[in-house]
């Protein structure tokens, strides 16, 4: 139950390298025998957690997540994350009425869950609604998400760029432009948070965000998040229907007309999770250490973060960034 925990804790803090190191001592424990039939609460974190990484698809993903709610059911345990990941795998397998049924129960459990995952299925819902063209409840659903998550005091979640991708969709379709930006913003500050541990997410926050680029005519931005879905389709091959929705999007990009100059909007994630380490007295071996890379690599990536901020110095980056929204203070 450590193993899975601690696998648990690191897919949403951003650390996908670790929570799949945790995963794979899950699966060894699993094989090695040790697991017995009296130890159902941990058999079924286990196999939530195999559903969370989808690590084999999405057929496999929707089965691990309908067994995890068995295990769940039959140890007497009301763990809500569980139906909204058996949601998930039928909106990805192509089924959104049977995801948004999973979705409204999870939310029925509020009170027994999490305010993240809370969040996660209002935003789930809220995509469903818009899929159906129902506007008005997609707007309501996806101002609850962000209630949910301020209430809760967790505004920087990992949930926090899809949260915001959906109120920026709603807030478009509406006309409201300066809400728009701002939820950009917000995701793009959060972004390096949603990694291959969350593929599903991940993937899906960047499609509905580069869909808004798009629609500002921010074709630079948009084509920076469909560089990212694409590394995360390397990790994650199967995530159903999300790849049909990245080859439509894409295809797109040969009929848009707009700005392909490298500006605030195309900081990559790793760029984006670099950038509050400026602030700090931290030296860049220092950053490198700390963030496990080399010295070579945080060089190459604080001259592109100069590049695209226009600045010439780490304080001028810090400042505009801090202009931008992008950094507190």
């Amino acid at each position: 139950m450590v193993a899975v925990a601690a696998a648990l804790v690191a897919g949403p803090t951003g650390r996908a390298a670790e929570a799949e190191r945790w995963a794979d001592a899950v699966d060894r424990w699993q094989r090695s025998g040790l697991a017995t039939a009296d130890d159902l609460p941990t058999e079924a974190w286990a196999t939530l957690l195999r559903a969370i990484l989808c690590r084999r698809g999405v057929e496999q993903m929707r089965a691990d997540a309908d067994e995890a709610a068995r295990e769940f059911a039959a140890a007497n345990m009301v763990v809500p994350v569980a139906p909204v990941f058996q949601g998930i795998a039928r909106i990805l397998s192509g089924d959104p009425d049977g995801g948004d049924a999973f979705f409204e129960e999870a939310i029925s459990w509020q009170q027994a869950s999490s305010p993240d995952v809370i969040a996660t299925a209002q935003c789930e819902r809220s995509l469903v609604a818009m899929a159906r063209s129902q506007w008005s409840q997609a707007d309501a659903l996806a101002g609850q998400a962000a209630t949910t998550l301020r209430l809760a005091g967790i505004e920087d979640s990992y949930v926090t760029p899809l949260v915001c991708a959906v109120q920026a969709r709603a807030a478009l379709h509406r006309g409201d432009l300066q809400t728009v930006r701002r939820m950009l913003v917000g995701a793009q500050r959060l972004r390096h948070l949603l990694t291959y541990a969350e593929p599903h997410l991940a993937v899906q926050a960047r499609i509905e965000l580069a869909r808004v680029h798009l629609a500002l005519a921010d074709l630079a931005g948009a084509r920076t998040l469909m560089r990212e879905v694409d590394e995360l389709f390397r990790r994650r091959s199967d995530l159903g229907t999300l790849v049909g929705e990245a080859k439509a999007l894409r295809v797109r990009f040969g009929n848009e007309r707009g700005s392909s100059a490298p500006g605030a909007s195309t900081l990559t994630a790793a760029e984006l999770r670099l950038l509050p380490l400026l602030t700090t007295h931290l030296s860049v071996p220092e950053i490198a250490a700390e963030l496990f890379l080399s010295s070579h690599t945080i060089r190459s990536q604080v001259k592109s973060i100069y590049r695209k901020l226009d600045a010439a110095t780490r304080n001028q980056a810090i400042t505009q960034a801090r202009e931008l929204g992008l950094l507190e203070g």
